[in-house]
């Protein structure tokens, strides 16, 4: 069943104000009405109750906020359609206000496009028509879009556009990251390759200079040994480590060179006087010596000792009396003393200190007792609640009346003590006085409560400071007692210096006195060990010599050189070790490396290869891309040329026969596979003119415009059997018009379309009905005017039209 419009139902929609009924269950459909009684208005309302929007206003983001008649509080469109087939619900709801827009229209996304592009011709869209169809843009025009519409060419346009990325990295890059990330890799790839081979040669250049070395050092060893790149670095350090006689030598010399030293000592030792002599008058002064030191223990050194020994009572880590140290104890004992002193009267400070605190701190808690004793009492005398009851007569004052008391229903009166309100007022007032003494008692005791929980906790602090009394005396005691032994040390600090050097002199001469005897026993000794060692050193005997020193100083020369040049020997093959093991370092360094930049090596050609296999890829889809599009572009200038305008020309003709420039669409080729149509004009004579604006006069513009969208409708199969248009008829002539009505009559009677068409020309609208008035059985037309009522309510007149047989003529 083909799709049918029925009726429309408006109400408050732009400028139609009230609710409007318009059938439209016709094959065609003429809408008259004078300028601003709104036609415009229901042609929107259809195109809102098929699509949801106005397709012509979309730019304008606002448009909703004004579709409802100013003064109104909403309005609504309801469109009734049938023979959609489950293409939708059969019905378009449009409800609207300020503010608010809600709309279900009639068709889905495609079919609406479809209308709004092939059905309807807004009457503001005739006049721009051949400008949207021209309109240059950076990709296809909206003419071009619309031959790949009709073509189907959506699968090849898929094509070309998948493929265009190949024909630039950065396009594949967006399209595939990973090939972005590729591209880093095998950059990284290079850097890594380039760094490993500048190590490579860092690397072989530092064991070039290790051979260099190692043959340094072998020459001190053995000159004619050498070694070269790729030496035998086991055998090397093998032969380096047989070096026990080097190692035997240098103890045997080092032996050597100390009893060398040690005769040549003893040498210097020996006096060359007599020694008897000498060691009679060491004798002498070390006696002279001893009878000092004896005169200084009797006298300052015992006194020294005493007074140590008394100390040591206190100090019991005192040490001893040392002669050789006197001096010292001496002050270690003064500065004890001096420190302890201090610390004693320290003490003392402390314990008068606190033992005042603790008499005050005592006087204040009897005070502070006694006062909250007192406070206490007058608080019991006090009314408990004298606050509370002056709140309670006061709340009743205002309830008294004369003399009659309320609470007891007594007269107050025979009391003769005057006015019952009086005596209240007075009672409130004293009331109020008591409850302000016991709050400041309150708040005294707990002050005194206060300073008496400090005093407490002083108390506690002072009885831990207070020293007994026995302890008290042992502390004065040991006071004075260490106060009377640094008075006796101080005098005695000059004589336990003098002990001192006495004692350290008499300990060197002793020792004098033994070294020379000693010598003396010796130097008859010394002469075998001094001839064997100098022939072993030196290899000549002593009576070589000018004497004994000079041999053992030859000797020692002798040993010295010997000495230098195993300890060379020595060090050299330490050195060849040590710098054997960083060429094994820096070769095995060198090995990695190597083998790391042939790993790489390897790495870096398959990923050469893979961008290779790539390229080819690109190259490629750049071909098949390449070729879909001399395809399409071939497909395109053919519709174009052979198609479309072919159909607008025929049309164009038709409704302006005397017109002699004929609009065409030209299409210039971009050079690069891309097409995009432009419009021209031919002469009747064949020859290619300018553009339309140019060339044609307004009438004919608008001519062109019309017969371009019906073109484009003619071109495109049918989606919707629909032609909606709105006051198309602009500058025509007559002619003109007649033209277009046996156009509309070809498209609602031959084709098949119901057509809507809208006229504000009185004359064309009688005329129209007429060339349009059903001409067979199933034929209908409709037509509704459109006006106001004296309240300026819309008003649709409609006026239905059937075929009929013209019984005269059949007769």
């Amino acid at each position: 069943m083909t799709p049918r419009l029925k009726s429309l139902s408006i109400q408050n929609f732009r400028s139609m104000r009230g609710s409007v009924v318009i059938p439209l269950d016709a094959q065609v459909v003429l809408v008259h009405g004078t300028n601003g009684m709104g036609k415009t208005s229901l042609m929107s309302a259809i195109e809102l109750g098929l699509t949801g929007s106005i397709s012509h206003l979309e730019d304008q983001s606002k448009y909703h906020d004004f579709l409802t008649h100013i003064d109104t509080p909403g309005g609504s469109i309801q469109l009734a359609v049938e023979g959609m087939q489950g293409r939708s619900t059969g019905a378009g709801q449009v409800t609207f206000a300020p503010g608010s827009f809600d709309a279900t229209p009639v068709l889905n996304a495609a079919d609406a496009d479809f209308f709004a592009e092939r059905c309807y011709l807004p009457q503001a869209v005739l006049g721009r028509l051949l400008d949207i169809y021209d309109q240059k843009k950076t990709t296809n025009s909206r003419l071009t879009e619309f031959v790949k519409e009709l073509l189907r060419l959506d699968a090849l346009d898929a094509l070309v556009d998948g493929l265009d990325h190949a024909f630039h990295v950065t396009r594949i890059r967006k399209l595939a990251p990973v090939y972005k990330q590729l591209e880093d890799a095998r950059d990284l790839l290079d850097k890594q390759l380039e760094r490993e081979r500048l190590g490579i040669e860092t690397a072989r250049e530092a064991t070039t200079q290790r051979i260099s070395r190692l043959n340094e050092l072998l020459a001190v060893l053995d000159p004619t040994a050498k070694v070269s790149a790729g030496f035998d670095a086991a055998a090397l350090r093998a032969w380096v480590g047989e070096g026990d006689k080097d190692q035997a030598e240098l103890a045997s010399v080092a032996q050597q060179s100390s009893e060398v030293s040690s005769l040549l000592s003893r040498i210097e030792q020996t006096s060359a006087g007599s020694p008897d002599a000498e060691i009679l008058a060491l004798e002498r002064g070390a006696a002279t010596i001893g009878s000092e030191y004896e005169t200084w223990l009797n006298g300052p050194g015992a006194q020294i000792t005493q007074a140590l020994e008394v100390l040591r009572e206190f100090h019991s880590e005192l040490s001893p009396l040392d002669g050789a140290n006197v001096e010292d104890q001496v002050k270690d004992a003064l500065k004890w003393c001096v420190d302890e002193v201090d610390r004693c009267q320290r003490l003392l400070d402390q314990h008068g200190a606190a033992s005042q605190q603790l008499t005050a701190a005592r006087t204040i808690i009897q005070r502070t007792t006694t006062r909250i004793g007192e406070i206490n009492k007058a608080l019991e005398v006090g009314a408990k609640d004298a606050r509370t009851l002056a709140a309670a007569l006061a709340g009743i004052a205002p309830h008294v009346e004369g003399d009659m008391c309320p609470v007891c229903n007594r007269d107050y009166a025979e009391v003769d003590s005057g006015p019952l309100t009086a005596h209240i007022a007075a009672t409130i007032a004293n009331l109020t006085s008591e409850a302000g003494r016991l709050q400041a008692l309150s708040t005294e005791r707990a002050s005194e409560s206060e300073r008496l929980t400090t005093a407490r906790r002083d108390e506690a602090t002072a009885e831990r400071l207070v020293l007994q009394p026995d302890a008290l005396v042992d502390l004065r005691r040991r006071q004075s007692t260490i106060a009377s032994i640094r008075s006796r040390l101080e005098p005695l600090e000059r004589d336990a210096a003098d002990g001192q050097s006495l004692f350290v002199r008499l300990d060197n001469a002793r020792r004098s006195l033994a070294g020379t005897r000693r010598a003396g026993l010796q130097s008859a000794s010394l002469l075998p060990e001094i001839n064997d060692a100098v022939e072993r050193a030196t290899g000549r005997p002593t009576t070589n010599f000018s004497g004994l020193r000079e041999a053992l100083e030859a000797a020692t020369a002798a040993l010295s050189g010997r000495l230098k040049a195993v300890q060379a020997k020595l060090s050299s093959r330490v050195s060849v070790e040590t710098e054997l093991d960083q060429y094994a370092r820096e070769a095995q360094l060198l090995s990695d490396r190597v083998a790391r930049a042939t790993e790489l090596e390897r790495r870096v050609a398959t990923m050469k290869g893979a961008f290779s296999s790539i390229g080819e890829v690109r190259e490629q889809a750049k071909a098949i891309a390449t070729a879909a599009t001399h395809v399409r572009s071939g497909i395109v200038r053919d519709v174009f040329s052979e198609s479309l305008n072919k159909v607008w020309g025929d049309l164009f003709v038709r409704l302006a026969p005397n017109e002699q420039f004929i609009p065409q669409f030209r299409l210039p080729d971009q050079g690069d596979g891309k097409v995009e149509a432009v419009l021209e004009t031919f002469h009747r004579s064949g020859q290619y003119s300018g553009p339309p604006g140019a060339m044609l006069s307004q009438g004919n513009l608008n001519t062109a415009a019309l017969t371009l969208f019906l073109a484009l409708n003619l071109s495109m199969p049918s989606q919707l059997p629909w032609l909606v248009l709105d006051d198309p008829v602009q500058s025509m002539d007559d002619v003109h018009i007649a033209q277009f009505a046996a156009l509309l009559r070809s498209f609602s009677k031959g084709l098949g379309k119901q057509v809507v068409i809208a006229v504000h020309e009185r004359a064309l609208f009688e005329y129209l009905t007429l060339e349009l008035s059903p001409a067979f059985a199933g034929d209908s037309l409709i037509t509704v005017e459109i006006s106001r009522n004296f309240a300026g309510d819309a008003v649709a007149d409609p006026h239905f039209y059937a075929f009929e047989d013209d019984k005269a003529l059949a007769a």
